[in-house]
């Protein structure tokens, strides 16, 4: 994956999509914490394949999606 693509990708678990996102060696991650994992090089960008940060036991416990609530 290119930086140019990396650029252009959001979290998807964001409601804003303004959450850009950052390559560590295995997963793409938002800054909430939500990491997505990185397959043959491609990023599998899907909420149930995401791995939660710790403390988060749903989707709706993340940090973007309860600051979005407020």
């Amino acid at each position: 994956m290119t930086d140019d693509l990396l650029t252009h990708l959001r979290c998807p678990v964001d409601p804003k999509r303004e959450s850009t996102l950052t390559r560590d060696q295995q997963s793409l991650v938002c800054r909430c914490g939500v990491r997505f994992p990185i397959k043959l090089g491609i990023p599998i960008l899907l909420a149930a394949e995401a791995e939660l940060p710790d403390g988060c036991h749903s989707l709706e416990a993340v940090p973007c999606k309860r600051s979005f609530r407020s």
